[in-house]
């Protein structure tokens, strides 16, 4: 049902196969062809939502345009080229892209096959149920936020080549069945259902392939070190992390230093900190059970 729903025509595209609305008028939405459009989020979704979704029009292209909102854009079928920021980008099957508040970006044509979702989501929203929630879970999670803000910052978007990436596609046929059926406590679920594809998202990002070091040694990833951090901050030394990595110890704290500003005791330091925080707040265990879940002797 879904898929049938997705491939089904809208007023416009219909209007454009019976020849009564030419592509190129389509495309233009009235405006003049030097115009950048602001697309405005109340003008999708009611006052109070959080999230819309709209299926992009097929057989035109999409001028030029930015929005006040936060756009996720899902390549459901088949392929289209955007120009994003001046930039042209082959999107296919598969592959999503983020588009901040200040990303000009336009679509080519569409055919029959070739089928866009746009998830929409207000600015504040994004900023709060994902990166604030993630950079608070550990010090990964604050560096993988920490990287997509300073993208944001440079670029105002993120491109994820998800294709291939079945959870990705899952997520995306649950949010959408979601959306259509608008039961009891569907805004919840959408809304937790996003945090969850941002997450993955993040994870696709530390997937990328492992290049080279100028003496042919394999590049260490930062994601990996902060990642056993993480899990061994209460025994993990630095002698311990260098041995598991086959580096010298050193060499990994500066790499440390170097990409987040911390060293490897600040980490670690931090890490047990966080734990700390999170036991004071939610249990009534007495301090001298924690110093030690904690990694501290005194």
């Amino acid at each position: 049902e879904l898929y049938r729903k997705m491939r089904e025509y809208s007023d416009v595209e219909q209007q454009i196969l019976n020849g009564r609305l030419s592509p190129a008028a389509a495309a233009n939405c009235g405006h003049a062809k030097e115009d950048t459009i602001l697309l405005k989020m109340d003008e999708f979704i009611p006052p109070g939502d959080n999230i819309g979704i709209h299926r992009q029009d097929r057989f035109s292209a999409v001028m030029p345009h930015r929005h006040d909102f936060i756009e996720l854009a899902y390549m459901w079928s088949g392929s289209c080229t955007q120009e994003i920021e001046g930039h042209k980008q082959k999107s296919i099957e598969g592959d999503v892209c983020i588009f901040d508040t200040q990303a000009v970006h336009s679509y080519g044509y569409t055919g029959e096959n070739d089928i866009v979702v746009n998830i929409l989501m207000r600015r504040e929203f994004f900023d709060t149920a994902f990166l604030t929630r993630l950079s608070s879970q550990g010090i990964l999670g604050e560096f993988l936020v920490d990287s997509v803000t300073r993208s944001r910052k440079k670029r105002h978007y993120l491109y994820f080549g998800t294709h291939g990436n079945e959870k990705v596609r899952l997520l995306m046929e649950q949010i959408l069945e979601e959306y259509a059926e608008q039961d009891l406590g569907s805004r919840q679920i959408l809304e937790s259902y996003m945090v969850i594809l941002f997450t993955e998202l993040l994870r696709s990002m530390r997937e990328e392939s492992q290049g080279e070091t100028k003496d042919g040694k394999a590049q260490i990833q930062v994601w990996e070190l902060l990642s056993y951090i993480e899990k061994n901050f209460e025994d993990c030394t630095l002698k311990k992390m260098g041995e598991y990595f086959g580096f010298n110890g050193n060499y990994l704290t500066g790499l440390l230093k170097e990409r987040t500003g911390k060293s490897f005791v600040e980490h670690v330091q931090e890490q047990k900190m966080r734990k700390a925080c999170m036991l004071l707040e939610n249990t009534q265990m007495p301090i001298q059970e924690i110093v030690a879940l904690c990694g501290y002797a005194n």
